[in-house]
């Protein structure tokens, strides 16, 4: 079921041979009418202009049908970053991801696979829906172990959607894993009965129609786990959830952590000055770096965090009480009102849930995250390393919050890793895959 897939180097050949061959040929129709039109000096640019512009458009047409073929073949993905957004091709050589499994006559194809009951409702409310992807691998043992895989999208906690995270739940299926990726309540400010706690409970709304569907499919709840994942705030609530909730429908193997904020106390927004990296950011790195003037508090405004921990509980107060907390701009922490928000909102910080039987997180962040910043891993580690939870880190030092650094060697490199490393616990803590 996880056997890494081979590299396509003959794809990677066929589309060098042909740079090459363009190449070739540009440079020789370039010198073969300059050659007859040397006489005339007056035509020599135009003679140079025109039919290299013209080859140029011929190369682009044909690059682009070769790769729409290469892709209608399974040898090329679209790339996404951390939103869901489509950035370009990339060739599965170059990133040595994931071959495509899903083809025709392929072990793994099945007509429904990435299309299994997309939109499935697990409570009766607009936000509530979700993607699930089966397997034909784990149709094909659906008595035995399996792992489910939910990723749930960022945002901020006010924006964003499923759809976002569809490429990972499409990515981990080809490796058998069910995977699904889920809306939640968006925490509005006109609404106060939405808080960060609902959006809990509708994880566990989630997890449970879940099961039920996967139990009407003939699988056997007994031998269901579950692994949660995303990005930013979806990372927030996979490792809150992970964390805090004793009482889950299945058992929570690993966490799965992208760029997630572990706390919105001030003290731990940190970035990197001067646009440079660090080359680690282990919690004594944070440290020195923090002595030595190597960060700064990067929010301009720190009202974002009030705005967000008002938003965790429900809007709770006003706009002038919130208001009266801040000062040129950054949280008076000695407020009496701030003090009182803070102890109601710590309920919804990941790192104030950590004991000794915390779950194993695998995390992922930017060295030029200028959002979330560098000394959120710094604190969730210590915390981890004070009860000897596993937790293990990639890091991407040129990255920032979305971690768009991929399309250089260090960025690719990090993405495999991730990649890698996501494939290794699944093996790891899954059952099955022992």
């Amino acid at each position: 079921m996880n056997e890494k897939p081979k590299e396509r180097n003959d794809i990677k050949n066929i589309l060098f041979n042909l740079k090459i061959i363009f190449i070739g040929i540009l440079i020789f129709f370039i010198l073969s009418v300059v050659l007859l039109k040397i006489q005339f000096k007056l035509n020599i640019i135009l003679s140079l202009i025109i039919p290299g512009l013209a080859v140029f458009v011929i190369f682009i047409i044909i690059k682009r049908l070769l790769i729409k073929a290469l892709g209608k073949a399974g040898f090329i993905e679209e790339w996404h970053n951390l939103y869901g957004d489509r950035i370009t091709n990339i060739p599965y050589f170059k990133n040595d991801m994931i071959i495509n499994s899903f083809k025709k006559d392929g072990d793994n194809y099945n007509d429904e696979i990435g299309n299994v009951n997309n939109g499935r409702d697990y409570q009766k409310n607009e936000r509530n829906y979700y993607d699930l992807y089966i397997p034909y691998l784990a149709l094909k043992k659906k008595e035995k172990h399996n792992g489910i895989m939910i990723f749930i999208h960022g945002g901020g906690w006010i924006q964003g959607s499923k759809e976002s995270l569809d490429y990972l739940c499409s990515r981990y299926a080809k490796f058998g894993y069910i995977t699904a990726t889920m809306n939640y309540t968006l925490l509005i400010k006109k609404y106060k009965e939405h808080n960060v706690f609902r959006i809990l409970d509708e994880i566990t709304s989630c997890i449970k129609d879940i099961i039920c569907h996967l139990k009407n499919l003939g699988f056997d709840e007994s031998k269901l786990e579950l692994a949660l994942g995303g990005n930013s705030a979806g990372a927030h609530l996979s490792m809150l959830y992970g964390y805090s909730i004793k009482k889950c429908p299945l058992p929570i193997k690993f966490i799965i952590n992208i760029v997630g904020p572990v706390s919105l106390e001030p003290e731990y927004f940190y970035c990197i000055k001067n646009d440079k990296s660090l080359e680690s950011i282990e919690p004594q790195d944070i440290e020195i770096a923090k002595k030595d003037k190597k960060l700064e508090k990067f929010l301009e405004d720190e009202l974002y965090l009030l705005e967000r921990m008002n938003g965790f509980i429900g809007n709770k107060y006003t706009n002038k009480e919130i208001q009266n907390m801040i000062e040129n701009k950054r949280i008076k922490t000695d407020n009496e009102k701030y003090k009182e928000m803070l102890k109601i909102a710590q309920n919804g910080f990941p790192v104030k849930f950590i004991n000794s039987k915390t779950v194993p997180t695998l995390c992922e962040y930017g060295g030029k995250d200028n959002f979330v910043g560098v000394a959120q891993y710094s604190y969730l580690k210590r915390l981890s390393e004070k009860y000897g939870n596993k937790i293990v880190l990639i890091y991407m030092k040129d990255g920032g919050h979305a971690l768009e650094s991929y399309d250089t060697k260090d960025g690719m490199n990090s993405i495999k890793e991730m990649h890698d490393q996501i494939i290794q616990f699944a093996k790891t803590y899954f059952t099955n895959d022992k």
